[in-house]
Order: structure tokens, then C-alpha cells, then sequence
């Protein structure tokens, strides 16, 4: 546990030295609450790290070094994405009970991202985590090609076309049809065969007016009626919503998010 806190430490100190350039100690331990003598070593492990410079000349001043832009190098937008959406699906999820998932463009399919399922007293499968959707037979890949823009629409179609021969059985007035469809009613709908499988509805995830993914909610094919469909669009637009909102609030943890042990009496944590 000694270990995983020290960690825990090392990134509350990053989180807090990124509000401004330069900080002295005594403004680090107010911002973090840490005490002096364990803030002075997180520092210089930062320091062994190339993550944060001090020297003589900074007069016990402190700064980040341009190393920490490394550490977020490999996280793409669809890190960034589950990052806001899986607080958000998740506590949606405990309220109405049913499946969610979020889902993003990967190649000529949607790819989910994160899901909720395992948070569902009704999930048909453990989780739909990694599973790939088709463009056209799809409630994610409805939505989203039908709300994604001309440009994008054209490459996925080509895309699309190129590594699924079959999908040539559309022609053009087939997909001018979905997307028309798809946009007047606010959402994209996939309805299984048989009772037992089941169905989804889904809606696109913007950010402004730019388009991230899309959400979906499934449920079994045979409960899918115009009744769940009044009752549930209007919830996958307000969780769509304030997806969008968070990432462009650019949500992040918070500084003070260490769960330190305080004896009695303490105030910092050590």
C-alpha cells in the first residue's frame, strides 16, 4: 500500500504543479496538503525522472520539464472519450438499468469502446467491449454515418465498400433513404430477428459540432416497442449531451484526489 500512495502522491503533484508554471514548496504542500518533508521527496523522485527541474538559480522553485508531455502520447481520442463517458454511462446505467455503450470509428466499423453491461441486471452478454459494428446494419453505425459529415460520409462509404463486397447490394437511393430516416427520427435503430436476440437504439455524441461517436442502449428484440423507444431516446440524447459537454469542459481528476489514512487529529497527509 506504501507504494501504490507514493504513486498516488506523484501524480496529485503533477496534477496541481500543471495549474501554473513555476511553484515554491510552501505553495505545493498548501495546494496538495501534503506535508513539507513528503512533498520534498515526491520532488525529487520527479526530479531522478526528468519530470520536474529545481536549481540553485530557482531559488527553491520548482517547475514541470517538458518530459511530462511524453506521458500522454499514447492516449488517443477515444482514451479521452471513455475517460468522460464511462462515469456518466455508468451512473445512467444504475438509474434505468439497462446497457450502454459508447462507440467509436475504427476503420469501416464502430468499435465499443466502453459498455456498461457488466453494470445491467438485463445484459444479454458479459460485455460488448472490442465487438465491431457495421456502418449500415447497426444501431451505432447508422447513427453514426448518418450524422457524420459529407467528406467522412464518402470515406467510410469507400472504406466500407472496398473491404465488404456484399455492402454493394446498396445502392445509393438504399443509403440516402437511411440517412434521411435516421436523421428525421433522432436516432439510429438495428431490430433483431428473433426474440431472443436483441436490439438497439442509438444517437450520435457531439462536441460542439464536432462528432465523437455514438451511444447506444440495447434491450431484447421482443421488448423493443414505440413505447421504450419515447421512453429511452430522450435519455441516450441527455447522456449524449453531457458527454459532449464534458469533453468540452476538458473534465479531468481533480488535485486532491488522494484517499490518505489520517490518524486522529491529523490534517496532512504524510
Amino acid at each position: 500500500m506504501a507504494v501504490i500512495q507514493s504513486v498516488r502522491r506523484a501524480f496529485m503533484v503533477l496534477r496541481a504543479m500543471n495549474e501554473r508554471p513555476v511553484w515554491s514548496l510552501q505553495e505545493l504542500a498548501q495546494r496538495t496538503g501534503l506535508a513539507k518533508s513528503t512533498l520534498h521527496r515526491t520532488l525529487a523522485a520527479l526530479q531522478q525522472e526528468h519530470y520536474v527541474r529545481s536549481h540553485e538559480g530557482m531559488y527553491g522553485h520548482y517547475e514541470l520539464t517538458s518530459a511530462v508531455t511524453e506521458l500522454s502520447k499514447g492516449v488517443v481520442q477515444q482514451s479521452r472519450l471513455v475517460d468522460v463517458a464511462a462515469p456518466i454511462l455508468i451512473s445512467t446505467t444504475k438509474r434505468i438499468k439497462w446497457p450502454l455503450s459508447v462507440a467509436t470509428v475504427n476503420g469501416s466499423d464502430l468499435r465499443v469502446d466502453f459498455c456498461t453491461m457488466p453494470y445491467s441486471p438485463y445484459a444479454i452478454r458479459p460485455s460488448s467491449y472490442g465487438r465491431r459494428y457495421g456502418l449500415f446494419d447497426s444501431a451505432l453505425g447508422r447513427a453514426y454515418f448518418s450524422f457524420c459529415d459529407r467528406d467522412e460520409r464518402r470515406i467510410l462509404f469507400d472504406l466500407r465498400r472496398a473491404q465488404h463486397q456484399d455492402d454493394g447490394q446498396l445502392t445509393p437511393s438504399d443509403l440516402r433513404y437511411l440517412i434521411r430516416q435516421t436523421r428525421k427520427q433522432g436516432y439510429g435503430v438495428r431490430r433483431g430477428n428473433r426474440d431472443s436476440e436483441s436490439s438497439a437504439l442509438a444517437v450520435p455524441i457531439f462536441a460542439g459540432d464536432y462528432l465523437l461517436g455514438a451511444l447506444a442502449y440495447s434491450t431484447f428484440s421482443r421488448t423493443l416497442n414505440d413505447s421504450v423507444v419515447s421512453r429511452f431516446v430522450p435519455i441516450l440524447q441527455e447522456t449524449a449531451r453531457r458527454i459532449g459537454e464534458g469533453w468540452l469542459a476538458g473534465e479531468r481528476p481533480p488535485v486532491g484526489g488522494l484517499d490518505c489514512p489520517l490518524s486522529a487529529g491529523a490534517t496532512r497527509c504524510e
